[in-house]
């Protein structure tokens, strides 16, 4: 038994489906399927500064959430009570202020003691309780939030 190849160019149904798979990919990729749902809306940065009075909030966690549309980023609190978030979508937002997570428990060690982070009140922990607002626009954003003027 003897068994030819033949070039590629004998077979002009295979050449006309590589082509056309070709095609088909380079229209996907022009239509959106490729890229991530959300990336075409514009965006901007963002710095928020917490403190609690005249006090910087050095501990937490800041998050943003645009309740219309889902949206959202967040980010910790640097040692001077500041947070920044990158690419965020244009759009209103409630803040919220959050103390960070809590160390987890090792089997077989003493549990971490629990702080109480008495200076992030309760009300600002939560979206629906929160009245920390912001308007996202594009560039950079800088926003301050006094946690004595949520009480």
């Amino acid at each position: 038994m003897k068994t030819t190849i033949l070039p590629t160019a004998s077979h002009p149904l295979r050449h006309s489906l590589v082509i056309s798979g070709c095609a088909l990919l380079f229209l996907l990729e022009l239509s959106g399927c490729s890229r991530t749902p959300g990336a075409e809306k514009p965006r901007g940065s963002v710095t928020i500064q917490i403190t609690n009075g005249t006090e910087p909030v050095t501990e937490g966690q800041v998050d943003l959430v645009n309740e219309q549309t889902g949206e959202g980023g967040g980010g910790a609190l640097n040692s001077e009570g500041t947070a920044s978030l990158e690419q965020v979508a244009l759009g209103s937002y409630t803040v919220t202020v959050n103390p960070p997570p809590q160390e987890p428990v090792i089997p077989g060690q003493a549990p971490p003691e629990v702080k109480s982070y008495e200076n992030i009140p309760s009300k600002v922990r939560q979206i629906k309780t929160s009245p920390f607002k912001l308007e996202v626009k594009s560039g950079a954003n800088e926003f301050a939030f006094d946690l004595k003027q949520a009480d």
